[in-house]
């Protein structure tokens, strides 16, 4: 996680097994870097589902690199 991005405190009730098992997926050293990692994660699959709308779901043409 970026120490140098500017945060905010903020208190949520979420549950304990969940917070555990996102931790463990993204191999975080702490819970909070867990729900940044878990919430860039979904930002991220948004912004790909909008490109995928917006192109009707249809990928460009690529050249094969060989």
């Amino acid at each position: 996680m970026d120490k140098r991005a500017p945060t905010v405190k903020k208190t949520y009730n979420l549950p304990p097994d969940l917070i555990a098992r996102v931790r463990r997926i993204f191999k975080a050293k702490t819970e909070t870097e867990a729900i940044v990692l878990a919430l860039r994660e979904m930002t991220f699959m948004e912004e790909i589902g909008r490109a995928l709308r917006a192109t009707s779901g249809k990928f460009p043409h690529f050249k094969p690199l060989r």
